[in-house]
């Protein structure tokens, strides 16, 4: 693709643009934006030419809210990318911890991207 929609987003200085889908809480945007830097060198490697690779993002559904934990989006979107895409080479480890009831997610730190605001912090969410 030459020009990304104007809707579509950066993320970080990649070629890679995504268009989060209609309704999505802020929160869910960064932490997708953060799964979709981990992949965007991969994703990039599929881009001919001068152009842009778009990734578009039709819906995301959050069917029971009682424990959500946003840090699902990235994990997510890098999923349905390796599932449905071919895109590999992502580990994203994710462990239960009882004490904090709650999932601890641990990233590919070696593509971590910059990010504004939300993402991982030390504790690995």
């Amino acid at each position: 693709m030459e020009a990304p929609p104007p809707e579509a987003r950066a993320i970080g200085g990649s070629p890679v643009r995504w268009v989060p889908p209609p309704g999505l809480v802020p929160a869910d945007e960064e932490w997708m934006r953060f799964g979709l830097g981990l992949v965007a060198g991969r994703l990039d490697a599929l881009r001919s030419g001068a152009g842009v690779v778009v990734v578009r993002v039709l819906a995301w559904e959050v069917p029971v809210l009682t424990d959500y934990q946003e840090e699902v989006a990235a994990a997510a979107v890098v999923e349905c990318l390796r599932r449905h895409y071919g895109i590999d080479g992502v580990d994203i480890g994710v462990t239960f911890d009882p004490q904090g009831n709650r999932y601890r997610f641990t990233w590919d730190t070696s593509s971590r991207p910059a990010r504004r605001g939300c993402g991982p912090d030390a504790a690995g969410r």
